[in-house]
């Protein structure tokens, strides 16, 4: 499968990583060309590189791997990019303020993958996962189970029943046991 990763740092170089050494074609991208080209190096070359534009014309599947805050920016850059596209959400309503990690509220009571099917628009196929593990944890959880280790449990929503489905194989090739958490209103 084509996966596009936007957002080459803390989360999307594990998950290109991962996704790459489970065999699929993974496309780097970021604000920063020297980001990129650092992700693409981690893969050892096996990945390709450039624009979230590119990235989102690339990908079957897109994982925005960007901070809470900067969703909506980036959501916005790529307007109608990723119409009809499914996207994997892996943030978390968590912001970085002086050094330390804070929650940030998500708003109108809605859960945070509510949210960004909102800012994305609904005609994005969203699918929550690659959310609950932090991203060293989730590269070592993920390369024991791809070395035919024991696999962690990855949850995974969606409103969208295809588009859950389509996004198993790549939970599965990165190593973990992918479980339907249910629908983006029951996500966490």
């Amino acid at each position: 499968m084509r996966v596009a990763i936007v957002g080459s740092g803390r989360l999307g170089v594990p998950l290109g990583r991962l996704f790459s050494t489970g065999g699929h074609e993974v496309f780097f991208s970021d604000a920063d060309p020297a980001r990129v080209a650092a992700a693409t190096g981690a893969t050892g070359g096996e990945a390709r590189g450039g624009t979230p534009a590119e990235a989102a014309r690339f990908g079957e599947v897109v994982v925005l791997a960007v901070g809470w805050e900067t969703f909506p920016t980036v959501a916005a850059e790529l307007d109608g990019a990723l119409s009809g596209k499914i996207v994997v959400d892996p943030s978390n309503p968590i912001a970085e303020r002086d050094g330390l990690s804070v929650v940030v509220a998500v708003p109108s009571g809605l859960t945070s993958p509510q949210y960004q099917q909102h800012v994305l628009g609904a005609e994005v196929r969203l699918v929550r996962t690659f959310n609950t593990k932090w991203p060293k944890e989730l590269l070592a959880l993920g390369t024991v189970g791809q070395r035919g280790g024991s696999r962690a449990d990855m949850p995974y929503w969606g409103d969208d029943e295809a588009a859950k489905k389509a996004v198993v194989p790549l939970i599965e090739d990165a190593g973990f046991t992918a479980i339907d958490g249910g629908g983006l209103s029951e996500a966490r």
